[in-house]
């Protein structure tokens, strides 16, 4: 491995800084596609924080009405709308962070990043579809564990890729995996 001062110098491997943070262990998997277990383990994170996220939103409702309205019994919300809510919640949290950098809070803490099929961002009318296409058809993502190339439905539909990816890179540098073509 290249010490800083060696890298500082110029001596050894060129690589940037961002890629001597990453661990070697780490940097056989790079650019590589995301299986489907760090998929599943990313969305449940993803899907843990829309649950606190609207727990939060439902609890500070009540509270307000609690003040504004004493006495007055507070209803929580059915079933059915609490599935909306998680519904319209996840496909805008999804669509932006695909949109913006490629990964949401799941997808940062297992190292995954979702491009499209050339390695750019995804550009937001394909994350918004992306997003709800996840969000009405979650079992999708269980085609990734009999694909060849670990894609989901969402991912063979829309031409996008889910890749392990530990570091910031410049923007469009993304690395695709080598099998792409």
């Amino acid at each position: 491995m290249t010490t800083f001062s060696q890298w500082r110098r110029g001596e050894g491997k060129s690589v940037s800084s961002s890629e001597l943070a990453l661990p070697d262990a780490a940097r056989a998997f790079q650019g590589e596609r995301a299986g489907f277990i760090s998929r599943m383990l990313a969305c449940l994170v993803d899907l843990g924080l829309i649950a606190a996220v609207m727990f939060g939103i439902w609890l500070s409702i009540s509270v307000i009405q609690l003040i504004f309205s004493p006495g007055v019994d507070v209803t929580p919300p059915t079933a059915g709308v609490l599935v909306a809510w998680g519904y319209a919640l996840a496909a805008i949290y999804w669509t932006g962070a695909w949109a913006t950098s490629g990964r949401s809070l799941g997808a940062w803490l297992m190292g995954l990043r979702v491009v499209s099929s050339k390695g750019n961002r995804l550009s937001w009318p394909k994350s918004f579809l992306r997003a709800l296409f996840c969000v009405s058809f979650p079992v999708g993502l269980v085609w990734a564990i009999f694909s060849k190339r670990n894609r989901s439905l969402q991912d063979i539909v829309l031409r996008t890729i889910v890749i392990y990816d530990w570091y910031v890179p410049e923007p469009d540098k993304v690395t695709v995996p080598r099998d792409v073509a």
